[in-house]
């Protein structure tokens, strides 16, 4: 664990904020690589991209904000900070999503299509920006014995904990292996999307198994974590669009 990678001067250069600045670059190489495949400019996406970046930083202040209200209500100094801290990534895919619908509807392009072309550069940009979790010593796993080879230590605790940020980096680039083969098939729009969700929110929910009860708070008296909650949506979401462009592939095979 190194918070801090360096120093230039007196200004620390935190490893969270450089794990996350290269996730960013990793998710627009991928996607811009591939952009023509789905019809579109490679140019006209890096502009996208960047708003999409915005939109998703802020939305996943937001929406942690949101979650952690009533801390916020008493600490109101904390609300605002230039660090990537107090982050959800689930705000960041959400207003990430509604960003690229907007430009898509704007600009009239496919929206599935799109949303096809993005769904891999954030899976790669989570499992990148997880490492940086890893580094900065937060979304911590539990804690476990001090001959585990894989224990990592955190601030403020003298026993080692489960490299859990680790264990979904691994997923995830699971999940965007798949979806890249999956790619060389000709498939309806919308399923490339849907399944990434299926799989994102597959790995989250087994990602919180190691973090419950130590850097993730169960809902209410529920046996799942709020995130756990979320997650079940993602895959919910994943299986509806998956069953919705399935049908609507039959439906066309029909009328052809």
């Amino acid at each position: 664990m190194r918070p801090i990678l360096f120093n230039i001067g007196n200004f620390p250069i935190h490893s969270f904020g450089v794990m996350m600045v290269i996730a960013f670059f990793s998710a627009l190489w991928l996607v811009r690589r591939r952009a023509a495949a789905f019809g579109f400019d490679p140019s006209a996406i890096s502009d996208v991209a960047f708003y999409t970046l915005i939109a998703g930083v802020l939305g996943a202040r937001l929406v942690f904000i949101v979650q952690e209200l009533p801390h916020y209500l008493s600490h109101p100094s904390e609300l605002f900070t230039l660090q990537f801290q107090g982050l959800t990534s689930f705000g960041g895919l959400f207003f990430g999503m509604a960003v690229l619908i907007g430009w898509a509807i704007k600009n009239k392009h496919s929206i599935l299509k799109l949303l096809d072309l993005s769904a891999p550069a954030f899976i790669l940009g989570h499992a990148i920006g997880r490492i940086g979790c890893l580094l900065n010593g937060c979304c911590y796993g539990a804690r476990c014995a001090t001959t585990f080879p894989l224990g990592v230590h955190i601030p403020g605790s003298p026993e080692l904990h489960q490299p859990a940020q680790a264990y979904d980096s691994l997923m995830n680039l699971a999940a965007l292996g798949v979806l890249l083969l999956m790619e060389r098939r000709v498939i309806r729009p919308g399923i490339e999307t849907g399944l990434a969700l299926v799989l994102h929110g597959l790995a989250r929910f087994i990602y919180e198994f190691w973090r419950a009860g130590e850097s993730s708070t169960y809902w209410n008296n529920l046996p799942i974590t709020q995130a756990q909650g979320m997650a079940l949506g993602l895959i919910l979401g994943g299986v509806v669009m998956i069953g919705f462009a399935s049908v609507s592939r039959r439906t066309e095979a029909k009328t052809a």
